[in-house]
């Protein structure tokens, strides 16, 4: 465990046909890192990746079903967890259709092992449909479109259960677990629940998805409706809040790797068997209001790095955006928008970024994104500070207009830069669009961008696979997109 405990009450302590209940007063972390894997086996690499996890300093251990995959496996599964984290290592479970060989056992299990954790809270029928909280987070974990273990439905008022879990919920994290995703939401083209109301409660509740059951690791931009696949902005920077939210697919537990079927313009992040993917886990350091996320292979790749803000528990609805994720004001008096004079800019000292501070509409302090041009012709930085302390002068994450667009300067961040800023470079193992350009540390690096902006770039200067993307431009999702 990690320093800066708090002491949170927990209540009552038996269980009933594998539901579970209890009480102690115990201390948890501010801090907290979790650790999010699927798909896991007892053979392959499962072992190596409980190793990562354990190294990584985790605190939490998130497992998104498909635990042994085969009969008689429960108690080495457990083995393996108590040889690597502990035997009073915490460990919330979504259950996997592979859990129906000895599900009870599981069960068994994992509810000894919640009964032995101090500050793990859990109520409801473990693994199913069941709500924990650790500190300052909670899980509800449901199964979905799990018909393979006997006892458990498919379809059980999942979407009821998840909005009724987090309405009562004073926690600042909110985190939705099941293992089977909508086909738009994975990398493969497994079988998954096709109703989207459950992914929309989530929604509402500006809760993170964390699924798995395809073998790979994939993410997808913020976004605004799961069924379209609205995306709010394809920064790396994503403000969690009611009607905000985002899913990944961390299913490289240790069974294997499966190569990309699908692809769509609202992954962030893809890694799979195409890509050179190894095992590897998803971890995420959760602040109380901030939180750093990267996955990690147990090889020592890291392919996605990106960052969490949550603003609390508000229940208003999130402003609407344009399609660049640029906010809108729908306001009556849209004059009251502020202009260049009522703002100022904000240079990240943590990335090569600029952010306009101004009163947004509900007056509290906001920020969005602008390019280093609409920065300098707005007289410069007056500000300046890492990604913590931009939220705490401003918390109002992209709630402001860009006050380079329409209006307040001659520059527009859609302008393309010169050639020698960087170039457009094209994946030929994948459909994919990357920029290239050099970061804050002074090397090469990109991030992803659609074909149109690619064109309005100056075109594809160069191509290669995901080995020569990484051998020219190591640094990942490490500058900020061109085209917004």
């Amino acid at each position: 465990m990690t320093s800066n405990h708090q002491t949170y009450p927990l209540h009552a302590k038996y269980v009933v046909a594998g539901i579970l209940f209890f009480s102690s007063t115990v201390a948890v972390a501010d801090s907290i890192k979790v650790a999010f894997i699927g798909d896991q086996g007892v053979r392959g690499q499962s072992a190596e990746v409980l190793s990562l996890i354990a190294n990584e300093g985790t605190d939490l251990l998130l497992i998104q079903g498909d635990l042994g995959y085969d009969d008689n496996t429960a108690n080495t599964w457990n083995q393996r967890l108590d040889e690597a984290l502990g035997s009073d290592f915490p460990v919330i479970v979504a259950i996997g259709n592979h859990e129906n060989f000895e599900w009870p056992a599981y069960q068994r299990l994992i509810n000894n092992r919640i009964d032995r954790i101090d500050g793990l809270n859990c109520s409801g029928n473990t693994g199913v449909k069941a709500k924990c909280s650790f500190g300052n987070i909670d899980v509800v974990h449901i199964a979905p479109g799990i018909y393979e273990v006997p006892g458990v439905s498919a379809d059980d008022n999942y979407a009821d259960f998840i909005d009724s879990s987090f309405s009562s919920s004073d926690n600042q994290w909110k985190i939705c677990s099941w293992h089977k995703p909508h086909r738009k939401l994975q990398t493969s083209d497994r079988q998954g629940p096709d109703d989207w109301d459950i992914y929309d409660s989530c929604l509402d509740a500006g809760a993170m998805v964390a699924l798995a059951h395809s073998h790979a690791y994939s993410r997808t931009f913020l976004l605004s409706d799961y069924p379209t696949q609205k995306i709010v902005h394809k920064g790396q920077d994503m403000a969690l809040q009611p009607g905000q939210s985002f899913a990944f697919v961390s299913g490289l537990g240790g069974r294997d790797a499966v190569p990309q079927e699908r692809s769509g313009d609202h992954f962030a992040s893809i890694y799979t068997a195409s890509q050179g993917a190894k095992a590897g886990a998803l971890f995420c350091t959760f602040e109380s209001t901030t939180a750093d996320c990267y996955f990690k292979a147990i090889d020592g790749a890291v392919p996605d790095q990106f960052t969490l803000s949550r603003s609390g528990n508000n229940t208003s609805p999130p402003p609407a955006r344009d399609e660049s994720g640029t906010s809108i004001d729908n306001s009556a008096d849209s004059s009251s928008s502020a202009s260049p004079t009522g703002g100022y800019v904000f240079s990240r000292s943590d990335k090569q970024e600029y952010r306009w501070i101004a009163q947004n509409s509900e007056g509290e302090l906001g920020s969005t994104w602008i390019s280093e041009s609409c920065a300098n012709s707005l007289g410069g930085a007056s500000a300046s500070g890492n990604w913590s302390e931009l939220l705490a002068e401003a918390p109002g994450f992209d709630t402001v207009q860009n006050p380079c667009i329409n209006g307040g300067s001659s520059e527009t961040p859609t302008a393309a830069p010169s050639q020698a800023d960087g170039f457009a470079f094209s994946r030929t193992d994948t459909t994919e669009f990357r920029w290239i350009e050099t970061n804050a540390a002074g090397e090469l690096g990109s991030t992803w961008i659609d074909e149109d902006c690619a064109q309005r770039m100056g075109g594809v200067q160069s191509s290669g696979d995901w080995d020569a993307l990484m051998a020219l431009a190591p640094g990942f999702d490490t500058i900020a997109y061109p085209c917004f």
